[in-house]
């Protein structure tokens, strides 16, 4: 395969069949063992003379320090700011960054992976600088992205930032990342299996776009990491390569599309919703990509369960005009404290219980039933072959192994409200089989 980033640049150089330009800002990638001692010479690059380090206390000890170094061995000023362990992206994190932020410097560099990420492009983006993330951990798919992952007002949500103007991927840094991150990040791109196929059904159900060169791009990497995997805990170069560059390709691939769906769907719901009861509660939670590691295992043996239904069409009417949304909302809250009355005020907007609306969705699964159970053989593996992927390398697979305390029935019912995005949660409240098929 040719460098990462010239491949990505051609791709989006071509005309593509589904109408929309993909000429986006693609950021500049270095993947390579000691990327990091070129950091002056990048710093250089942009034109800058005094770059802003954001770390926490883990990822400076693994790198920022490092970087320091090797600034201030070439003779460039750094100023620096490292939060404590177990920051959150959130307002309360925005704030001190900001706040800390030196307005004499001219560039930030964040060293870290999701937290840190999400948190350095919120800052450059309010600053007005360039942005480089020199990554610690193949664990997310967020370095190429040019949206946040912040928790507001108790909501998982995602916020426009700044796109990396460089992504520094030192394999030397990513392959001692603990394995929990590399698991992680395995995690995160299994998902994609999901994510493609719900793409697809939502164009079928909702007329939602669609661009099938983009999932492609994803499939290629996915298939990349999925032929490394053997290699990924041994921390071979190649699988951990595999992982970082598909990660990058996947946050790319969102830039592309105009959306998410190329890199995430419930699976990534599920997390959503235990980061949720999480914030609201204290309740136990785990990194993003084991969380979707687990929820993709899930998916898949729901999947399975959906090849095997007719929907009922006098069935689904009646679930939906029986759907108690007092209740719901009552639960909503109850759960996800302000997170759910968040939830709760998108549904106002959204009406995605409007029986009218239902019915419509409805008429168009049951017409297009066939080419639906189509699209999920295509796209994702049975659960068995899900699971012996996640044994290779150790995952968990169920929600009692990461210690969240919603229930697989209550954390299913939840994902079809973080957005109003058509994914399996929709699909079966829409064939009134949701209560059951758990």
């Amino acid at each position: 395969m040719m460098d990462i980033r010239e491949y990505l640049k051609e791709f989006a150089q071509q005309d593509c069949a589904c109408g929309k330009s993909h000429a986006v800002e693609i950021p500049r990638l270095v993947v390579e063992s000691g990327a990091i001692v070129k950091i002056p010479q990048f710093v250089g690059e942009f034109g800058a003379k005094k770059p802003f380090l954001l770390a926490d206390a883990v990822t400076y000890e693994v790198a920022g320090r490092r970087v320091c170094e090797i600034l201030a061995e070439a003779g460039i000023e750094c100023e620096k700011y490292v939060f404590p362990v177990g920051v959150e992206p959130d307002e309360v994190a925005i704030d001190s960054a900001t706040t800390h932020f030196d307005d004499t410097c001219d560039i930030v560099i964040g060293v870290g992976s999701g937290v840190i990420n999400d948190i350095g492009k919120m800052l450059a983006n309010a600053v007005g600088k360039p942005y480089f993330i020199v990554a610690t951990a193949p664990s997310m798919d967020g370095y190429a992205s040019a949206t946040s992952s912040m928790s507001i007002g108790g909501l998982k949500v995602s916020l426009d930032s700044k796109r990396a103007d460089l992504i520094i991927g030192d394999i030397d840094i990513l392959k001692q990342a603990p394995s929990t991150m590399l698991v992680a990040g395995l995690g995160d791109m299994l998902a994609k299996y999901v994510s493609i196929a719900e793409w697809r059904i939502a164009r079928e159900v909702t007329g939602e776009y669609y661009c099938e060169r983009v999932a492609d791009l994803i499939r290629g990497a996915l298939c990349r990491c999925v032929d490394n995997v053997d290699g990924l805990l041994n921390r071979e170069d190649d699988a951990v390569r595999s992982v970082f560059e598909g990660l990058v390709i996947g946050g790319v691939a969102m830039a592309f599309a105009g959306v998410s769906r190329p890199a995430s769907g419930v699976e990534h719901y599920f997390s959503h919703v235990w980061d949720m009861r999480g914030l609201a509660y204290g309740t136990q939670v785990q990194l993003h990509g084991i969380q979707c590691a687990v929820a993709t295992y899930i998916a898949s043996g729901l999947y399975e369960k959906v090849l095997g239904l007719i929907p009922g069409r006098d069935k689904a009417i009646r679930y939906a005009e029986n759907f108690d949304y007092p209740a719901w909302a009552d639960m909503v809250r109850s759960l996800l404290g302000a997170g759910g009355d968040a939830m709760v005020s998108l549904e106002e907007k959204e009406q995605k219980y409007n029986v009218a609306k239902h019915l419509e969705r409805l008429e168009v699964i049951c017409a297009k039933w066939d080419k639906i159970l189509k699209i999920i053989r295509e796209e994702i593996p049975s659960q068995r072959e899900i699971g012996a992927i996640l044994d290779k390398i150790g995952a968990p697979k169920s929600i009692e192994e990461i210690g969240v305390d919603l229930d697989m029935p209550t954390t299913l019912c939840l994902t079809k409200d973080i957005r109003d995005k058509y994914v399996l949660s929709r699909l079966l409240w829409d064939i009134g089989v949701i209560d059951e098929i758990v």
